[in-house]
């Protein structure tokens, strides 16, 4: 996978899309700074991303990247509530009353709100990228990192989602990476960033 020069702007929109294994999850987990690459430089602002140590990378991330990761990592032994502040918790943030009613007011627009006290094993499959997608907005990160959000979701909800994203992406001016197999959506974003497979002797 080569990539010369990438760039997403504040409040820009930004679809990759391409077939299964070409990189495009690869991708989002080396801007996270999970991944190291293994030549060139990545910046956040002006924070070398590539430079960080492993604490610091994963302190930057609590604090700056909203993560929804494919399988939505929920932790079972949690209630759904403490999933979606569990960004905030492991941060530095001190304005904890203020993420937990944003916290709680993304969770009535994504219609999770009942289930607050609730352990992750009591919602749909639907509910669960929802909770996951909320724990990302919590915080109002600087950057939005999305692998196939909307998956699992019906048509309603896979629309609702998608303007709550783009709308919070365009309000907070955050960036916005949105991996996804569904050429529909597509139009929605700002730019369409197509990845193509690489085989095994490194062509195309």
């Amino acid at each position: 996978m080569l990539i010369p020069k990438f760039e997403c702007t504040e409040g820009q929109t930004i679809a990759l899309v391409g077939p299964s294994g070409c990189g495009k999850s690869t991708f989002l987990n080396l801007i996270a700074g999970i991944l190291n690459p293994s030549a060139g430089s990545i910046y956040i602002d002006t924070t070398e991303i590539t430079a960080l140590s492993r604490a610091a990378s994963a302190a930057f991330r609590l604090s700056e990247i909203g993560l929804i990761f494919q399988e939505f990592e929920l932790v079972e032994h949690l209630s759904v509530g403490d999933n979606v502040l569990l960004p905030s918790y492991l941060g530095t943030r001190k304005d904890q009353t203020v993420i937990e009613e944003r916290a709680r007011d993304l969770a009535r627009d994504f219609g999770i709100l009942n289930y607050w006290d609730a352990l992750p094993e009591s919602l749909s499959h639907g509910e669960r990228q929802r909770a996951a997608i909320c724990r990302a907005l919590s915080v109002r990160p600087r950057l939005l990192l999305a692998d196939e959000p909307t998956g699992n979701l019906d048509p309603v909800n896979k629309q609702k989602t998608l303007e709550l994203m783009h709308s919070s992406a365009k309000e907070h001016k955050q960036g916005l990476l949105v991996v996804t197999h569904d050429l529909e959506l597509v139009h929605t974003f700002d730019a369409v960033i197509q990845f193509e497979e690489i085989n095994q002797h490194g062509q195309k």
